[in-house]
């Protein structure tokens, strides 16, 4: 269905005043044209003017041209006459058929006047035409097929193409009396309320799908041929509304007009005239009605079952325009049956399992499931509300026989038994408003598989009973939320926003730009967010960051979108204070605002990742300052879950800003990870601390102290050696950020001891010190030697980078402390140590820490003149060969002291001759 909604917001953009007349004449033409291959994938376009023939293409064996009209108003005779015109100019070949599009044309607007200017030419499309391709309701060739069906008038409606009385009269429904006697069904009721048989009916052949109710008189019923009217009072049935392929339960506006699903579209029945209202749902989609009688689908599915991906449920807002419905992606992992609208922008959703309450105002995620409801039927079909927290729901019993009734109260998370019925099925339920009765379809248990019997039973009593008022002491009222108004007031209206003529400060990105704007109805000001031009590509980043802050709305720490264009041409956020870019001088020396802005950062990214989304482009700048809190925006370039991606290759090999990027980042950011992420903020808190100028992939480690850890093992280039969620990591900056009352050394010992008695942990948190105190020449020569090179050897060769710096280190303190020159046993422990270093990298073929670790032996020894050193070393590089021998050479022709030390190798013929090369060079000078 994703095509069919891309083509729907494009088919929008045409109605949009900001679209010039000749770009809205190309963007129908190419809406037809999507429409036509869909049937004929070889179909041409030809663009020459308005008026000639724009779309080519062939049919069961027959030539067809269409002509697309972008004229609206008074203007479409006279656009009328010039295609005509155009088209007598044109040396077509015999029997071509013609097609003109009048796709901004209403149907009320085609008069006899404008059927004469066709004349016999070809045949005439409305808006109503058009839309229902769009929408998916039928294919448009086989809208212009039915169209030349002889007698061809010009014009056939809508409803004329598609309706089709039944052969069959309507099935019955009557009052439950028969010769027989009168039918009743076994029912158990709580106490106060009543079943009771209202009307029965025998031999269906289609089963119902659903029920509405209309008035006291009236109900309607939902089959595969058509919606039926229901008298309520004295039984019988009529067809309303006879289009094949409607289902589900309809709903009926204020004014009349009936909406119902029929396939993959959602259509109206106002006055005698059929028009589409929304598509590109999935199969078995449902409506509700929802805030000021606005028409709501459920579709899709959110049933997962744990794997996060693939969910496609979705609560989607029908607009008066064709383009403009908005879509809400919900994140509920549930095999989702059914949903109600509760109050404002709440809405429940039953599933079977748990149920859960969704407010779109605050975001599209149902929280926890502690903040679920367990749901008291097996198959949560059907539901009507009986109260502004409480809905009635019907399903099969749990034990399989019979149908259960239950209200549930989706404040107080539980359910109350209602009644049970022996009933084979549900087919509808429906409530009366304002706590009337409700009506509960279903069919009567058969052993005959091939038609149904149907009976309405009529339930009162049920709604629950007002609690009598309890003096409690009055909780607190939580902090007015001043967005709140604009949040329920959102309708994705453009016209609810003036704009300041300029953009604000800093409000024009590479994507999009910010201006500041006031909410006209609630004259609040706010920030309003449109992306560079309509290109799919910036739309697409548009829609991405506007889903995030949707699924993510719970979260205080993530920007909100307080309102949005349905087809994501812009939408609306808080009028942020300040960012950490423009506060870094004040972060920069209040650590205790620092660790609040680290602490919101990662609350925002824990969510995130553990529903899928990566951010990608975490930087001072996205990091906003919202009245008393801080705020992670800008999530434009959002990796959205596994199997949820539309087109990888949209955001190219790179993307983000590369300063405060991750290195895979520009390689394969598609494959990124919740440590990417963490790099991102990591580099963020190196570049808040020091204030240098960023570079890519070059670390900002802040000056020795708490943070400089963090920073550290959090932007390693290997991935795999960062903290790979963001607990490990919130874990990593509560371990080096508490009060350390010790010395290192002192901690470095205690973390020796540990190793030492088999604490498996203790080695690598040792390693991890001693990097971090590069400095401290006490535990480099006193404790860091004693680390058993067996349990040093595969922490060091997992984690090159960290490696490399404990290497240089030891390799710099060949000076001695500060105070004196280095002990001899001192130098004989760093000698052994980056010996072992360079003997398991020679082994691993890690070249660059072979070569490094060599360089810093080389430097000690010949610093120093320890004998038994001497002869290990030599022992080692007899026995090397291939590149490890070749990097050896190298670094003894850069230390001719420490090479001397190894003349009489010359000799052996058995070692390696780089060595034995480099070895007498470095000696006969």
């Amino acid at each position: 269905m994703d095509d069919v909604r891309e083509l729907l917001a494009e088919y929008g953009q045409c109605h949009s005043d900001e679209v010039s007349e000749p770009d809205r004449h190309r963007l129908l033409v190419n809406v037809v044209a999507a429409l036509i291959r869909r049937t004929d994938a070889e179909a041409t376009v030809d663009y020459h003017s308005p008026d000639d023939p724009a779309v080519f293409f062939e049919l069961a064996g027959r030539d067809y041209l269409i002509t697309v009209t972008a004229a609206s108003g008074t203007d479409v005779a006279e656009s009328a006459r010039a295609a005509v015109r155009a088209l007598d100019q044109r040396d077509l070949p015999p029997g071509v058929r013609w097609v003109l599009v009048c796709a901004r044309t209403p149907a009320g607007a085609v008069d006899d006047g404008l059927r004469a200017v066709l004349g016999k030419r070809g045949v005439l499309f409305d808006r109503n035409h058009l839309e229902a391709a769009v929408c998916a309701l039928v294919p448009l060739a086989t809208l212009i097929r039915s169209a030349f069906r002889t007698p061809r008038p010009p014009y056939t409606p809508l409803h004329e193409l598609l309706l089709q009385e039944p052969e069959e009269p309507a099935p019955a429904l009557s009052l439950p009396t028969r010769p027989s006697g009168p039918v009743t069904v076994p029912a158990r009721t709580e106490p106060g309320i009543v079943a009771s048989v209202l009307l029965a009916g025998e031999d269906w052949p289609l089963p119902p799908s659903g029920l509405a109710w209309e008035s006291a008189e009236r109900a309607l019923i939902t089959t595969e041929a058509g919606l039926a009217e229901v008298d309520l009072q004295r039984g019988g049935v009529r067809w309303r509304l006879p289009l094949p392929g409607v289902y589900g339960a309809a709903v009926v506006l204020p004014d009349g007009a009936v909406c119902v699903p029929c396939g993959h579209a959602v259509v109206m029945w106002r006055d005698g005239e059929l028009r589409p209202v929304g598509g590109g749902f999935e199969q078995h989609a449902s409506l509700l009605l929802g805030p000021d009688a606005s028409v709501w689908v459920l579709s899709g599915s959110g049933a997962t079952f744990g794997a996060g991906t693939g969910s496609t449920l979705a609560l989607t807002r029908l607009s008066d325009e064709v383009g403009e419905q908005q879509r809400f992606s919900i994140a509920f992992d549930a095999a989702v049956r059914s949903a109600y609208w509760l109050d404002e922008r709440r809405f429940f959703l039953a599933a079977s399992g748990h149920s859960a309450v969704v407010d779109l105002a605050v975001g599209t995620s149902v929280g926890g499931r502690e903040d679920w409801t367990p749901t008291p039927v097996s198959y949560p079909g059907h539901m009507a509300g009986t109260g502004s927290d409480t809905v009635l729901v019907a399903g099969r019993a749990g034990s399989g026989i019979g149908v259960e009734l239950h209200t549930v109260d989706a404040a107080a998370h539980k359910s109350d038994p209602v009644a049970t019925v022996q009933l084979g099925e549900v087919l509808g339920l429906a409530q009366a408003p304002e706590g009337g009765p409700a009506y509960l379809l279903g069919s009567l248990p058969t052993n005959d598989v091939g038609v149904v019997h149907p009976v309405l039973v009529k339930i009162t009593g049920h709604a629950p009973a007002v609690s009598q008022a309890v003096e409690e002491e009055p909780a607190p009222a939580p902090a007015a939320d001043p967005y709140a108004a604009v949040r329920q007031q959102a309708r994705g209206n453009r016209d609810d926003y003036a704009l300041e003529k300029f953009p604000m400060p800093g409000g024009e990105g590479g994507m999009g730009i910010v201006h500041e704007a006031v909410h006209k109805p609630t004259g609040t000001v706010v920030a309003f967010k449109k992306p560079r031009s309509l290109r799919e590509q910036l739309t697409a980043r548009m829609l991405r960051e506007i889903e995030v802050a949707q699924v993510l709305g719970g979260n205080r720490h993530v920007m909100p979108v307080l309102d949005s264009s349905p087809r994501a041409e812009w939408f609306v956020m808080p009028l942020a204070q300040d960012t950490a870019e423009h506060l870094q001088p004040q972060l920069q020396h209040d650590s205790q605002e620092l660790r609040a802005l680290v602490d919101a950062v990662a609350a925002a990214l824990a969510d995130a990742h553990r529903l899928g989304y990566l951010h990608r482009d975490i930087k001072p700048a996205n990091i906003l300052r919202l009245d008393d809190r801080w705020v992670l925006g800008d999530w434009g370039i959002v990796r959205r879950p596994r199997g949820q991606t539309t087109n990888p290759k949209r955001t190219g090999t790179k993307i983000g800003t590369a300063e405060f990027g991750a290195p895979e980042l520009s390689v394969a950011p598609h494959n990124a990870t919740p440590s990417s992420d963490i790099f991102s903020l990591a580099k963020v808190i190196g570049w808040l601390l020091t204030g240098i100028e960023p570079e890519a992939n070059v670390p900002l480690l802040p000056a020795p102290g708490p943070w400089r850890s963090v920073v550290r093992q959090c932007t390693y280039r290997d991935p795999l050696q960062r903290p790979q969620t963001i607990a490990e990591f919130l874990d990593l900056v509560g371990r080096e950020t508490s009060p350390h009352i010790d010395l290192p050394i002192a901690r470095a010992q205690q973390l020796m001891t540990a190793a030492q008695e088999g604490d498996t942990n203790a080695a690598g948190r040792l390693l991890a010190l001693a990097a971090d105190h590069s400095d401290d020449y006490e535990l480099y020569l006193d404790v860091l030697p004693n680390l058993e090179m067996k349990a040093a050897a595969p922490l060091l060769l997992a984690n090159p980078e960290q490696a490399l710096t404990l290497v240089h280190a030891m390799t710099g303190h060949v000076q001695g402390d500060g105070n004196g020159q280095p002990h001899w046993n001192e130098s004989k422990r760093a000698i052994a140590w980056l010996r072992g270093v360079a003997v398991r990298a020679a082994r691993e073929k890690q070249w660059e820490l072979l070569e490094e670790a060599a360089r810093g032996m080389c430097t000690w020894d010949a610093a120093s003149n320890e004998w038994d050193q001497h002869d290990a070393i030599r022992d080692w590089l007899r026995q090397l060969r291939g590149q490890a021998a070749q990097i050896l050479a190298a670094v003894l022709r850069e230390y001719p002291d420490s090479a001397g030390h190894f003349a009489d190798l010359t000799r052996e013929r058995t070692v390696d001759m780089a060595i034995r090369g480099a070895i007498n060079s470095a000696t006969s000078g």
